[in-house]
């Protein structure tokens, strides 16, 4: 798996006019995150019998903690529990835990008592730059792993949108399918090493119903403020792209057609069926932009969402299925 390694060594921009403008750029994007509430669903109330706990896991990092929360029934059975780990989308930079919260709801409802979902933070850039996010998201999936006694290490599935989604599939390819039983990634970044204008769309006359076009320029600003060393572009734990076929868990990759991130992620989805994987999915949704499922704005993007929703549950359902069986 190449260079890929844990201990790959923190990045730190330099502290001239390069990271100023960077640093002035991303306080600007972040300080628009008192507009959230109007550009997102209402968060509904934390379903019945479930509780939800904050986390801090120490990171790798010393004087740092990776903010998670823990959502688990007070029914639950006293054996140790399936868990579902997601990560948010953030264009690498922007502030997000929490945000997901309809998708949680979701899956509390649709898996039931007997497992636990994880909705986890990490650092952003460019203050943190490439590799410190993947480092918080290992450090969450074995500060997981490192509790076999409450957690059930034989089926840990991973997931995310967007930033977050490029995270569980980064990860789930470098702990590989032995301690990783699936990934479910939605509109995933997979390919760092170019611009995402590089790939082509599929259909650019098509108009989406919900979601965004992400302008280029929003776009180079996140990988400017992610990476730092241009050769770190090509490392399976940055551009999951070059991982090796065989390293994947099972797949379930979904992204919109009025996406820039789009052909990149069916282009993965493509050359892992071909290079035998055929336990990799791909979902292609139509009339969709990037992060439609936000706040959908019609019957059809609502019905498009339930849908990759579902899939999305039963693939973790599945997932945890055959690992049960396989233990």
């Amino acid at each position: 798996m190449g260079k890929t390694s844990d201990d790959l060594q923190e990045r730190r921009h330099g502290r001239g006019p390069g990271y100023i403008r960077l640093k002035a750029i991303a306080v600007l994007l972040r300080s628009f995150g008192w507009l959230r509430p109007l550009v997102e669903e209402r968060r509904p109330p934390l379903r019945p019998g479930f509780q939800r706990q904050l986390a801090r896991i120490p990171s790798r990092q010393k004087g740092r903690n990776i903010k998670a929360h823990f959502y688990r029934s007070s029914s639950a059975v006293d054996a140790p529990l399936p868990v579902h780990i997601s990560w948010h989308g953030s264009g690498f930079v922007l502030p997000g835990l929490g945000t997901d919260y309809a998708y949680v709801d979701h899956h509390l409802e649709q898996l039931g008592p007997d497992c636990v979902f994880v909705d986890a933070d990490y650092c952003k850039a460019p203050e943190h730059p490439f590799p410190a996010r993947v480092h918080d998201a290992i450090d969450v999936v074995e500060y997981v792993l490192a509790q076999p006694h409450v957690y059930d290490a034989k089926r840990i599935t991973l997931g995310g949108f967007s930033a977050g989604a490029a995270l569980a599939l980064a990860v789930g390819a470098h702990l590989g399918p032995d301690r990783i039983a699936g990934v479910a990634a939605l509109y995933p970044v997979v390919d760092c090493s170019v611009k995402p204008d590089a790939y082509p769309m599929p259909n650019p006359e098509q108009k989406q119903d919900s979601g965004v076009l992400m302008p280029g320029w929003l776009t180079d600003f996140f990988l400017a403020a992610y990476i730092v060393r241009p050769e770190d572009k090509l490392d399976p734990l940055c551009s999951v792209k070059f991982a090796p076929p065989w390293s994947f868990p099972r797949l379930l990759i979904a992204s919109a057609k009025v996406d820039t991130l789009y052909t990149e992620a069916e282009e993965l989805a493509s050359h892992l069926r071909e290079a035998g994987r055929t336990d990799t999915r791909f979902i292609s949704i139509d009339h969709e932009g990037h992060g439609f499922d936000k706040r959908p704005k019609c019957a059809e993007s609502q019905e498009r969402r339930a849908y990759v929703y579902k899939e999305v549950t039963n693939f973790i359902r599945q997932c945890w299925s055959s690992a049960a069986c396989a233990a």
